[in-house]
Order: C-alpha cells, then sequence, then structure tokens
C-alpha cells in the first residue's frame, strides 16, 4: 500500500462525487512521508469524519489534526485513478 495512498484517495474523491460530496482531500507527514486521506466536514449535527484507505500501511496513526487541505493536480481523473477505480469498482459492471 505505500506510496498509493494519493492515487487511492483520488479514486475515491471522484467514486463519492468529487466536490459536490463533502469529500475533502487532504495531507499529512505522518512516519517520513507525505499522507493523503479524506476528510469529511461536520454538518448538520453530523461529526467530522475521516476516511484514509491505506492507513495499515503505518504502524501509527497519523495526526490528522495536523493535516492541510489541498487539491488533486488533476479535476478529471488521473490515468492512475481511472485504473484504481476500475478496480474499485469491479464488481457493480462500471466501467469509468
Amino acid at each position: 500500500m505505500r506510496g498509493n495512498c494519493y492515487v487511492t484517495c483520488e479514486a475515491l474523491w471522484h467514486l463519492l462525487g468529487g466536490p459536490k460530496s463533502g469529500w475533502k482531500p487532504m495531507y499529512v507527514k505522518h512516519e517520513g512521508d507525505t499522507h493523503w486521506f479524506l476528510k469529511h466536514l461536520a454538518c448538520g449535527g453530523c461529526p467530522e469524519a475521516i476516511l484514509d484507505p491505506t492507513i495499515s500501511q503505518f504502524k501509527s496513526k497519523p495526526d490528522y489534526t495536523s493535516a492541510r487541505g489541498c487539491g488533486f493536480l488533476t479535476s478529471k481523473p488521473s490515468k492512475r485513478a481511472k485504473k484504481m477505480m476500475r478496480i474499485m469498482v469491479w464488481q457493480t459492471g462500471h466501467t469509468k
């Protein structure tokens, strides 16, 4: 999993609805690397949520409070994200 957090988060973000989903791409320095995850801001009484699909690569939990928001390099899914999206939804028949 190491080295795939950016593309995994990019693919998930697009699958979840992109900018309309309420999920925000975030990054944090952790165990010597930049680590990406998604954060959903609290709204309407719902608590803030963290979606970190590649957390198992670490020995310790990242300090999400020190994370910074940042957009992805492209507005549409990158080639790597498209490939990841096909893998993520293979059972549903979607072919984005």
